[in-house]
């Protein structure tokens, strides 16, 4: 795929978007882990009610509140406040590991426009896939490839870093789980250049995952199939 940007050789800045949602017991030691050489961490919290804001702050570190409701909301609202040249975008309950994002950024500088994490890469793994999640994300990463030739083996894994201007460039709307489709999908259809990295998914350290198999699967297959619709 021909990327539709130019760069050069200068340094990249780097922002890292972390979104949290009463993960006190997590944020902590996510913080702690990410690299040394990062030009800007923002926090953005979805109005956690356990304290997490708090003890981001008390850490040092800058937290956002995010606006509206939802997953992909939270990712929406770093992306407006952050000033990197490039934004990796991950969670902060513990299961995107902060030692993966070398590896997402040296393809950056490689010359790719966005490059993704994969739980399904040679190389790879997850502690917290379940029966029901693996069969879930084969089949949306299938669709996904079918309906919209994006050719990525993980398209619900959204651990990625991707240059300032492919968000310039394309228009989301996704506020739920339905984003991380979203994502990849317009990336590629906007004829960027795209890479995946294995990852490994680590058990998130504290609490439940929050995605209902049957109500965000419906949201993100709904995504997969709008897009398709909606391209002029």
């Amino acid at each position: 795929m021909k990327t539709n940007t130019t760069h050069s050789n200068q340094k990249m800045s780097v922002s890292v978007i972390i979104i949290t949602l009463n993960e006190f017991e997590s944020i902590g030691q996510v913080l702690k882990e990410l690299p040394r050489n990062l030009d800007e961490i923002l926090v953005v919290d979805g109005y956690s009610s356990d304290g997490t804001p708090e003890l981001v702050k008390s850490l040092g570190y800058e937290v956002i509140m995010q606006q509206g409701k939802g997953y992909g909301a939270a990712f929406l609202t770093g992306i407006k406040k952050a000033k990197g040249d490039v934004l990796v975008l991950m969670d902060g309950d513990g299961s995107h590991n902060p030692a993966d994002i070398p590896r997402l950024l040296e393809k950056v500088s490689e010359g790719y426009d966005a490059v993704f994490g994969s739980r399904y890469l040679p190389g790879s793994g997850s502690e917290d896939d379940t029966i029901i999640r693996y069969f879930g994300n084969k089949v949306f990463t299938y669709f996904t490839n079918l309906v919209h030739h994006v050719g990525i083996s993980d398209s619900l894994y959204l651990f990625a870093a991707i240059r300032r201007e492919v968000f310039e460039r394309i228009k989301l709307s996704g506020l739920g789980f339905e984003f991380c489709v979203e994502v990849p999908i317009k990336v590629h259809l906007a004829g960027f250049k795209i890479a995946e990295v294995p990852c490994f998914e680590r058990k998130r350290f504290y609490g439940k995952s929050r995605v209902n198999a049957f109500f965000h699967g419906l949201r993100i297959l709904w995504m997969i199939i709008k897009i398709k619709f909606s391209k002029k």
